[in-house]
């Protein structure tokens, strides 16, 4: 997430272990929010507090967990009088579960938050008065999540604890049930770990992966060791009675097909986009909301609005979730990844769709010379990106030798994000629109989609 207030490192910033030390409990009204959904106070004593589980206009009686002279970092201990926003966590996990931490703010104030902390955001680091603001692209608000992973903890030799993580913990949180997990996903926990406890071999799966996906449900049980054939058929028999493909990964990230249904493809796991098959393995990173998936790339394709005389690079493309639908609007596109791999993919989907305006290459663009670019690589119209989490800094300095006259810069990290675009703002691109992309609902995490003309 974006830190908008990022405290020296002289500073301290430590949990004291004296009474004498602690600062004591506080009561403040609530003026603000950062980027992670944390309230902001400014104290009285000038302190700027960012406070855990407190809404916008609430009154509440704060602990101060870590501190040093200018920030405390605490934790709503008491809400003395609380806004109409907050609502009753639906998960009966929230309290212990480190998935989901804004579950009390109700979902239209969530995404009126995320919005109004990457406002903040973009005016003070950007140096802009009018952020030209679309409409927030929003999905179901639960039972949006098509992929998740499982960890499994086993208490003695028959019981085990299968769940995700606790909040800065490695304890693990036994979930029967999951609001966000799509519904099919979700009613699967139950006898999912029923049948693991069933297993002599049970000790050697690590974790579980889910998909929820257009052709099936799978199942996939990363191992350690070779599961025996008796527990190989209990899987079967299960996978088949709930009608589900399920897969065993082993150690060397080599799969085995365990049941297959006739509708799929074996490992080979499958979804579509804009009249295109997208397949990837399970080692592939794919987006976890579908429905806000699919608006992401519709709205891409719409501001970026590529004709059959123009030229796309796509960079930091992965399997193709943005290439294949461009291509079909482009006159070519040149698919760019650091993975090759990935490039492979992209390939394999750009045949299995037959689509033959791809380029698709393995390439480090933040090494881009003028005189030595790439053979492959022609002048294009428009470029869009969509980096990991640390940004794109050393290939967007690198932006203005190809002259794109359009950018589209999709985002899961605004502080990267922000100090991106701030580069391109020196080389002459000016922020066109900005929308935001409610991919996790009731988590801080924020995206964002920025459109960018010369």
């Amino acid at each position: 997430m974006a830190k908008i207030f990022n405290p020296s490192k002289s500073g301290k910033n430590r949990k004291h272990k004296s009474l004498a030390k602690q600062l004591p409990d506080f009561v403040a009204k609530v003026q603000s929010y950062d980027p992670e959904g944390k309230g902001i106070i400014r104290t009285e004593t000038g302190r700027i507090a960012f406070v855990i589980g407190a809404l916008v206009d609430e009154v509440v009686k704060v602990r101060p967990i870590t501190y040093n002279e200018k920030i405390i970092k605490g934790e709503t201990l008491e809400v003395l009088e609380a806004s109409d926003k907050r609502v009753e966590p639906k998960c009966v996990h929230f309290d212990v579960c480190g998935g989901c931490q804004i579950q009390y703010m109700e979902p239209a104030h969530q995404t009126a938050a995320k919005q109004s902390a990457l406002n903040s955001l973009f005016q003070k680091q950007l140096g802009l008065t009018d952020i030209p603001w679309q409409p927030a692209i929003t999905g179901p608000d639960w039972h949006y999540r098509r992929t998740a992973r499982l960890s499994i903890w086993f208490d003695s030799d028959t019981s085990l604890r299968l769940g995700f993580r606790q909040a800065k913990s490695k304890q693990i949180v036994d979930v029967e049930q999951c609001p966000i997990l799509v519904q099919s996903l979700t009613n699967l926990l139950p006898s999912l770990k029923t049948t693991i406890q069933s297993l002599t071999s049970r000790k050697s799966i690590t974790h579980i992966q889910l998909y929820a996906l257009d052709n099936c449900d799978t199942v996939i049980f990363r191992v350690v060791n070779p599961l025996n054939s008796k527990d190989k058929e209990i899987l079967n028999l299960y996978a088949q009675a709930q009608n589900i493909n399920l897969i065993l990964e082993h150690e060397d990230h080599k799969f085995e097909q365990i049941s297959l249904l006739n509708n799929t493809t074996g490992t080979e796991l499958e979804y579509v986009i804009e009249n295109c098959r997208f397949q990837f393995s399970p080692e592939n990173f794919i987006q976890v909301n579908a429905d806000v998936n699919q608006q992401m790339v519709s709205q891409a394709i719409d501001w970026l609005a590529p004709t059959k005389e123009e030229v796309v690079l796509d960079l930091f493309s992965g399997i193709g979730n943005f290439t294949l639908p461009l291509a079909l609007k482009s006159k070519q596109v040149f698919a760019v990844e650091g993975v090759n791999n990935m490039v492979l993919r992209i390939k394999q989907n750009a045949e299995l769709n037959q689509i033959d305006n791809i380029s698709a290459h393995q390439a480090d663009l933040s090494k881009l010379q003028l005189k030595y670019k790439p053979q492959w690589l022609k002048p294009i119209d428009k470029l869009l990106l969509d980096p990991a989490r640390d940004g794109a800094y050393d290939v967007v300095k690198k932006i203005p030798l190809l002259a794109p006259n359009t950018i589209l810069y999709v985002s899961c990290n605004p502080s990267t994000m922000v100090r991106d675009i701030k580069e391109l703002q020196q080389s002459g691109y000016k922020l066109s629109k900005l929308g935001l992309l409610n991919m996790f609902p009731h988590t801080a995490h924020i995206e964002a989609m920025a459109l960018l003309e010369k």
